[in-house]
């Protein structure tokens, strides 16, 4: 660091001194050059050298120098000046300035300097670094020495102590604080004759593999206790050369305590003794086989027992042979195609302290299912594994019939949710009709009055009310089936809303229901059916809780979670959105929110419950990765929050366009049994330009195909109709017409077997009641086909 006011003097040291590779930064203050100094040394990169003009104005050399002895900065200073007396410098020298040169000065000066200034810098800290080294290696040696938990001593030549630490002073009968400086037989005080048998050993003057190694002896203490100690000592000298030895200058040695290794030692071998007699009379079927080849080395006499019943499974017989153990020399036996031997190798490879596999046999005629529990075992250096075989078909019948059982609590939880939730589902189906018939007979008796643009709002209102029932149906047909839905994207802001409105009419008019809704809700990927009955029975308790007139509030919000599980205990944490539902009923006692999870926990009358709502809400919520909190207080009310993680992806549906109506030689065929139905598909595809004919008979259909087919370009069937079935209807025409393209219609969505119907050759299925745009699409896609036969195509829904 260059710090001089004058800056043109400043910029050509800088300059002088970077043509020899010496970098150098500039201050044109005293402040700012002791504040680069300071800011430097902090960041444990330091100036080396430091080139002072002694006259700054702010702040003088002397005063920057006074400032850098109080900081204890190491840098090398050398002082610029044009002061010609010498009283000058003492000072600076005193201040701890490396040198001076006097204004005007050569280059080769000032080269000179700043060099010896660096050299000087680096050496110092090179030796503060041996320094701090040497201090480190002797808090290191001295570390080991007191920490090991063997006595480390060494003796002079005389067989005094120089060192001893006191790791075994609580088995010698001494004082180690005044062994130093006596003779190592002092260590030995009352055990006379045992220290004359280790004469040599302390006066140990051998070096190499001649040394005494683990010397073993028996040391009794005063009060009785027997301990046996290891003895290993080496002769130290003063060496002259690598290849020869000096002067004899004493004795370095370790003693050990090793009476817990030969207590251990013992206590292994009866461990291994006792492991043995387990092995053989362990109940379970208990194997060991080499991990390379399957070689079984070990097996207990149950293995034997259920290995050959495995065997019988094969057909194959034990006739003629002294035992089974006759074929049990290998574990292959034990391994299906589906599931290899080196697959279960490589899952033990990967989890050695512990590794499973279920799999099952057909025994006499029965599905029996077997477990394989494995670790990793190393016996004399070679890789095995400990293995036993089970046979948990009961368990799994018991886990089969408890699955059953809870899927029939659930279905009895979503039965006894339907049964809440019917009236709303009867007021909001009777309001849907009053708008369809309302509306309907408005344009029958004012169609003479009314102007275009009122009845097409008229008939909108017609078609948003119908839309409106299909979708209520669609909720309650998915709602009330046993299946499990698949998981999906949910908007929980529509879900919610109309699972309250549809349950509103359960809840009397005493009960105010709010509903809160943040604006811009991530979804979430649920399953809708099962999220409805959440929210179903979260509500139903919030209604019973409460008694005469209260609150409900329904809220749901998108939050960063934090805090605890009430269930599971773990930290909720990452973004998610949280369904609340608050009511102001009794609340429930503390010492009950835990137990309100359990299956059959209620603390409703008999007849107002089954205790199975919240252990059903608790466990679908975590099978999605959610989690619950509790919030109560006795005679306030409740709350309940659940928190599901959000689905950042989200789709729109493309905007309605044109249908495009191709140019096609042919008629469509339209069948279906409700007249109003097939009417109302022929004028549509008519007004649209489609050739069509149409038939609500389909026997009348079928002999016009049969008659016709060439000409027909496009087949569109109900499924569901009397004397010939659709199914049967395409099975018909597709024997003598495979490529012709089929649109099958249907009301039955739970039942339609979409595999069934791509192997029959139907392209495409529309569920009723369809849009008008979507029939539309799906013809537009098809009639482009009547040149390009493609009978494997898959059906699009």
């Amino acid at each position: 660091l260059i710090v001089d006011d004058d800056v043109n003097h400043g910029r050509s040291v800088k300059d002088l001194l970077a043509v020899h590779d010496y970098p150098a930064d500039v201050a044109s203050s005293g402040q700012l050059g002791l504040k680069m100094l300071l800011d430097a040394h902090k960041t444990q990169q330091p100036y080396q050298a430091l080139v002072l003009d002694l006259h700054i104005p702010d702040l003088s050399g002397i005063e920057i120098l006074q400032a850098l002895r109080a900081e204890d900065l190491a840098v090398k200073t050398v002082v610029l000046s044009g002061e010609e007396e010498l009283s000058s410098v003492a000072p600076i020298l005193k201040l701890g300035a490396y040198d001076y040169l006097r204004k005007p000065f050569q280059a080769e000066q000032l080269l000179t300097s700043v060099g010896n200034a660096l050299d000087s810098f680096k050496l110092e800290h090179e030796i503060a670094e041996m320094h701090v080294e040497a201090e480190e290696n002797a808090r290191l040696y001295e570390f080991l020495l007191n920490a090991s938990p063997d006595l480390v001593y060494m003796l002079n030549k005389d067989g005094d102590f120089q060192f001893i630490n006191h790791q075994l002073d609580g088995i010698f009968d001494v004082n180690f604080q005044g062994l130093a400086g006596n003779s190592w037989q002092s260590l030995f005080k009352g055990h006379e004759a045992l220290a004359q048998k280790l004469q040599r050993q302390f006066d140990e003057r051998r070096t190499g593999v001649r040394a005494t190694i683990a010397e073993e002896f028996s040391y009794t203490t005063d009060i009785g206790t027997k301990h046996s100690l290891e003895l290993s000592a080496i002769g130290l000298y003063e060496g002259r050369n690598p290849n020869q030895t000096g002067d004899f200058i004493g004795t370095y040695g370790i003693i050990r305590d090793v009476t817990e290794s030969k207590r251990t030692r013992r206590q292994l071998q009866q461990s291994q003794r006792k492991f043995y007699s387990l092995f053989m009379d362990s109940p379970d079927a208990v194997f060991i086989a080499r991990v390379e080849d399957g070689r079984i080395i070990e097996r207990n006499p149950n293995f034997v027992s259920l290995a050959a019943l495995l065997w019988d499974t094969d057909s194959e017989t034990l006739e003629g042979l002294d035992s089974a153990e006759d074929k049990l020399d290998n574990d292959a036996f034990l391994w299906t195609t589906e599931y290899p031997r080196r697959e279960f190798i490589r899952g033990l490879l990967d989890n050695p302290e512990h590794h499973e596999w279920v799999f099952e046999k057909t025994v006499h005629g029965e599905q029996m299912f077997f477990e394989i529990r494995a670790r990793h075992l190393d016996v004399e250096g070679e890789a095995c594994l400990l293995a036993t075989l089970r046979d948990r078909t009961h368990e799994r019948r018991a886990e089969h019939d408890r699955l059953n059982l809870q899927q029939q609590l659930q279905q009895a939880g979503r039965m006894e949710a339907i049964g809440q939730v019917a009236g709303g589902i009867a007021h909001d189906f009777n309001n849907i009709l009053a708008s369809i018939i309302g509306y309907a007979e408005l344009i029958m008796n004012a169609r003479d009055r009314l102007q275009a643009p009122q009845i097409d709002q008229y008939l909108r209102e017609v078609v948003t009310a119908g839309h409106r029932a299909r979708d209520l149906i669609s909720q309650m047909l998915t709602f009330t089936r046993a299946q499990r839905g698949e998981s999906q994207s949910v908007d929980l802001t529509n879900t919610i809303s109309d699972v309250s409105r549809m349950l509103r009419a359960a809840i009397p008019t005493t009960i105010q229901v709010n509903t809160h809704f943040s604006d811009n809700l991530p979804s979430v990927v649920i399953d809708p059916v099962q999220l409805q009955q959440v929210v179903i029975n979260l509500l139903i308790n919030a209604r019973d809780a409460i008694t005469g007139n209260g609150t409900i509030d329904i809220g749901v919000s998108a939050t960063q979670a934090s805090g605890l599980c009430r269930t599971c205990g773990e930290t909720i944490t990452g973004e998610h959105v949280v369904i609340s539902v608050k009511d102001t009923g009794h609340g429930i006692p503390e010492q009950l929110i835990d137990k309100v999870f359990e299956m059959y926990f209620t603390t409703r009358a008999p007849d107002k419950g089954t205790g199975f709502g919240l252990w059903m809400i608790n466990n679908f919520v975590h099978e999605f990765h959610g989690h619950i909190q509790v919030i109560s207080t006795e005679d306030v009310g409740t709350e309940f929050l659940i928190y599901l993680p959000t689905e950042f992806e989200s789709t729109q549906a493309p905007a309605p366009g044109n249908i495009p109506v191709p140019q096609i030689e042919g008629r469509i065929v339209v069948v279906d049994d409700e007249v109003s139905v097939a009417n109302f598909i022929g004028e549509v595809l008519r007004d649209r330009g489609y050739p069509t004919v149409v038939f609500t008979e389909s026997p009348q259909a079928l002999d016009y195909l049969e008659n016709n087919l060439d000409d027909v370009v496009l087949l569109l069937t109900d499924g569901s109709m009397p004397l010939i079935t659709g199914v049967e209807l395409v099975e018909a025409v597709k024997a003598r017409r495979p490529d012709l393209p089929v649109i099958y219609i249907t009301a039955y969505t739970q039942t339609t077997d979409v595999t069934a119907l791509t192997n029959l050759g139907v392209n495409t299925y529309l569920q009723k009641p369809f849009s008008i745009d979507e029939m539309l699409n799906a013809v537009a896609g098809l009639t482009k086909l009547a040149a390009v036969p493609s009978p494997d195509k898959q059906i699009e829904h």
